[in-house]
C-alpha cells in the first residue's frame, strides 16, 4: 500500500492536476510561498550583507547576500513544487550557516507548511507538527512563570481592558486554548480545523497596530498556517496512525519540544512562543551595559539561544568586555565570561564576573524582569542610573511594605541601595532577604529591628552603610559589625 492510498481524502486524487499537483494544493502553494516572500522582505536587511547587528556565521567565513536568492528559490517552488522547495530550503539551511541570526521559526515553519502540500506525506507531518506546536505552545505558558506575570499582563493591555480583572483569564485562556487545539489535532483532528482559523487569525488581529502592534514579521506565516493548518486538519484522513513510520513521525513531533527544558533543541522550534522563559544575555563595556534584544532595521528578535549569545558577543564586543548570559532553566545556570585580548572568550565565575580592578571591569548581570514587574506591582521604587540600565537602588514605601517583597530582590544582582525606612520590617523579615552581590547600603531608619539582625546583613559580601537611626539597633552592634567587614 503506498503512501498516497493511506490518506483518503478526495483532494489528493490524480486529476486534475496543476504542475504535478490538485488545483487546491497548487493554491496552497501559492499561499505559502506568497507568505514566506512577504517575510523575507519584511525582513529583508536580515539576509543582506550589513555591519550591524554583527553576523552570527557557524564559522568564519566571507559574506554574501541571500535575499535575491532566497526569493529565485520561491519562484522555482511555483514552477517546479517538488524541486523548487528542497532548493528553497537547501538554501534557507545554507544562509543559516552564514547566519545564525536568520534561524527564526517563521521562515523555518513556512518550509514545513509547504511539505504538506508539494508531497503526499506531507499532509501527515504537517498534521503532527501543528498538532505539536499547539500543544507546546500552550504547555511552555502554562509552566512559565513569566508570561503569568509581565508577559500576559503586557498583553492584555494592549486590548485596551484593565489587567488587574482580566490577565488571568487571559493567561489560562490563551494556554489552555492552546493546548486544547493541539489536543484536538491528535485525537480529531477535523474538529481541530476551525479552532486553527480563529486562534491564527486572531493572533493576527492581536499583532496589529489595533492592539498590541508587535513583531509584523510573523503575520504572513500565521495567515499561511490559518489556511493550510485548516485544510490539514480537514483532510487528515485517519485519527489513529495507520503505519509504524506515522507513529514514529507522532511520536517525535510531539517530544522533541522537550529537549529545549535541557538546551538541546532551540526555542524556536521548540514552540516556545511568547512564554518569555528565554536565557536573556547582556554585555558589559567600558561604556556601560547593553542588553542583546535584536528588533531594529531586521524586525525580528534576537534568537536567545546561549551558544547564540556567546557567537554575537565574540563577534562584537571589544576585548574586556564581559558577557552574562541569564538562564531560566535551574538545571543549566547562569554563564559568565570576559573577552581577552586575543579575541577569545574565558568562562569565569559569578565572582570573578562582578570583580572590578584597574584591568577589569565589573560585569553587569540581566534584571529578571518578572521581578521588576512584581516589585513594581507591590508598591516598591525601582531606580536606573541611566534609561535601560541596571537596577541600583530600589525603595519599599511603608504603606506597601510586605516581607514577600524581600525574595523579588534576588532577581536584582545589580542592586547596590536598598530603603526600607519608616517600614515595619522585623529580624525575621531581614531572613527573606537574598545575598546581594553589589548591595553597600541599607536604609533601616525608622524600623523595629534590633541588634539580631546585624546576623543577617553580614552575610551581604559588600555592605558597609546601615542606617538604623530611630531603630532598636545600638552603635555598639553597628561597629561590631563593621568590624566583621573584610579588608578591600
Amino acid at each position: 500500500m503506498t503512501i498516497a492510498t493511506s490518506l483518503e481524502s478526495s483532494d489528493l486524487s490524480t486529476t486534475p492536476r496543476l504542475l504535478g499537483l490538485p488545483p487546491i494544493r497548487y493554491a496552497l502553494l501559492v499561499v505559502a510561498v506568497l507568505a514566506q516572500a512577504a517575510t523575507i522582505l519584511i525582513t529583508w536587511p536580515l539576509w543582506q550583507v550589513r555591519e550591524t547587528p554583527v553576523h552570527m556565521p557557524l564559522f568564519e567565513m566571507p559574506q554574501i547576500p541571500f535575499g535575491l536568492w532566497i526569493l529565485a528559490t520561491l519562484v522555482l517552488v511555483l514552477v517546479k513544487p517538488r524541486l523548487g522547495l528542497l532548493a528553497h530550503a537547501v538554501s534557507l539551511l545554507i544562509s543559516f550557516v552564514f547566519d545564525q541570526y536568520r534561524t527564526q521559526p517563521q521562515v523555518i515553519v513556512m518550509v514545513i507548511l509547504m511539505l504538506a502540500v508539494v508531497e503526499d506525506v506531507g499532509i501527515v507531518i504537517v498534521r503532527w507538527f501543528l498538532a505539536s506546536l499547539w500543544i507546546w505552545a500552550g504547555t511552555h505558558k502554562l509552566l512559565s512563570p513569566d508570561w503569568f506575570s509581565f508577559s500576559s499582563w503586557n498583553m492584555v493591555s494592549s486590548l485596551h481592558v484593565d489587567p488587574e480583572q482580566f490577565q488571568m483569564l487571559f493567561a489560562w485562556g490563551v494556554g489552555l486554548g492552546e493546548l486544547a487545539a493541539g489536543l484536538l489535532a491528535v485525537f480529531r483532528p477535523r474538529w481541530a480545523a476551525i479552532p486553527c482559523v480563529l486562534m491564527h487569525v486572531g493572533i493576527v488581529i492581536f499583532l496589529s497596530p489595533l492592539f498590541y502592534n508587535h513583531n509584523v514579521s510573523v503575520v504572513p506565516w500565521n495567515l499561511a498556517t490559518a489556511t493550510i493548518g485548516f485544510w490539514v486538519m480537514w483532510n487528515t484522513a485517519s485519527i489513529q496512525p495507520k503505519f509504524r513510520w506515522e507513529w514514529i513521525v507522532a511520536a517525535a513531533m510531539l517530544v522533541y519540544p522537550l529537549g529545549f527544558y535541557v538546551g538541546v533543541v532551540d526555542h524556536g522550534i521548540a514552540c516556545v512562543l511568547y512564554s518569555n522563559h528565554l536565557p536573556e544575555g547582556i554585555i558589559t563595556t567600558t561604556e556601560g551595559s547593553q542588553k542583546i534584544l535584536g528588533w531594529g532595521d531586521l524586525h525580528v528578535p534576537f534568537p536567545n539561544e546561549r551558544r547564540l549569545f556567546r557567537n554575537y558577543f565574540q563577534h562584537s564586543a571589544p576585548a574586556g568586555s564581559k558577557l552574562h548570559i541569564s538562564e531560566p532553566r535551574p538545571w543549566l545556570g547562569d554563564q559568565y565570561f570576559i573577552k581577552l585580548d586575543d579575541g577569545s572568550m574565558k568562562p569565569l565565575t559569578r565572582e570573578e564576573f562582578i570583580h572590578y580592578s584597574d584591568q577589569e571591569i565589573a560585569g553587569v548581570e540581566v534584571d529578571s524582569r518578572r521581578a521588576m514587574f512584581l516589585l513594581r506591582r507591590g508598591g516598591a521604587k525601582l531606580l536606573r542610573r541611566e534609561a535601560g540600565g541596571p537596577i541600583y537602588a530600589v525603595e519599599i514605601p511603608s504603606n506597601y511594605y510586605r516581607p514577600e517583597l524581600l525574595p523579588l530582590l534576588e532577581g536584582l544582582p545589580n542592586l547596590e541601595q536598598l530603603n526600607l525606612a519608616d517600614c515595619r520590617v522585623t529580624d525575621d523579615d531581614l531572613k527573606l532577604l537574598p545575598v546581594l552581590p553589589k548591595l553597600v547600603g541599607i536604609g533601616l531608619t525608622n524600623t523595629p529591628v534590633t541588634n539580631a539582625a546585624i546576623a543577617e546583613l553580614v552575610k551581604q559580601p559588600r555592605l558597609v552603610v546601615i542606617e538604623y537611626e530611630q531603630s532598636n539597633m545600638t552603635l555598639d552592634a553597628i561597629l561590631d559589625f563593621q568590624r566583621q567587614r573584610p579588608i578591600e
